[in-house]
Formats: structure tokens, C-alpha cells, sequence
């Protein structure tokens, strides 16, 4: 596997799914700030990656090209992680129920 697959698989699967699991496992009643969280998460990693190689992030944000780029990415992050959300707070309203 390439490094830029790596990436989008710790940004739009790992990063979401353990964001959401482990705030249902600590405090389900905090499952609303799971996408605040993710996504806070991909901002840093995104950031953290490019200036890690090199790249300033100044240039980054300054080009049109990259600000779609990024504000796509992060809608389909949020995205994910909302669903993720409402499934986990499904099995906690479910769990919730039968007790």
C-alpha cells in the first residue's frame, strides 16, 4: 500500500469509527461531539502530514485548488462520521430500552 492510501484510510475509517467507539464506550451522552472531534482529527492529521513533508501550510491555503480539495474532503469525513454517529446512537437508544 502507498503512503496516500494509508492516509485516507486513517482519515475517513480509523479516525471516525474509533472516534465514535470510544466515546460509546466512555459516555454515550457525549456521542454529539464524536464529529466535532473527527473532524478536529482530520484537520490536525491533514495538517500535521503536509507540514511534515515539507510543505508550508500558508501556500497551501492559498491556492484555490487545495481549499475545495480540502473543504470536500472534510464534508466527506463529516459525512462518515455522522452516520457512524446515528448508528451508535441507535444501538445506545436500543440498549438504553431494554434495560
Amino acid at each position: 500500500m502507498r503512503i496516500d492510501d494509508l492516509l485516507n484510510v486513517l482519515i475517513y475509517g480509523v479516525i471516525p469509527l474509533l472516534t465514535v467507539v470510544v466515546i460509546f464506550f466512555i459516555k454515550r451522552k457525549l456521542l454529539w461531539a464524536a464529529p466535532l472531534i473527527s473532524t478536529a482529527l482530520f484537520v490536525f492529521t491533514y495538517l500535521t502530514v503536509f507540514s511534515v513533508s515539507g510543505i508550508e501550510v500558508s501556500d497551501l491555503f492559498r491556492n484555490s485548488e487545495w481549499q475545495g480539495f480540502f473543504l470536500l474532503a472534510m464534508l466527506i469525513q463529516l459525512v462518515i462520521v455522522i452516520t457512524i454517529t446515528v448508528v451508535a446512537g441507535l444501538i445506545a437508544y436500543i440498549l438504553k430500552r431494554k434495560k
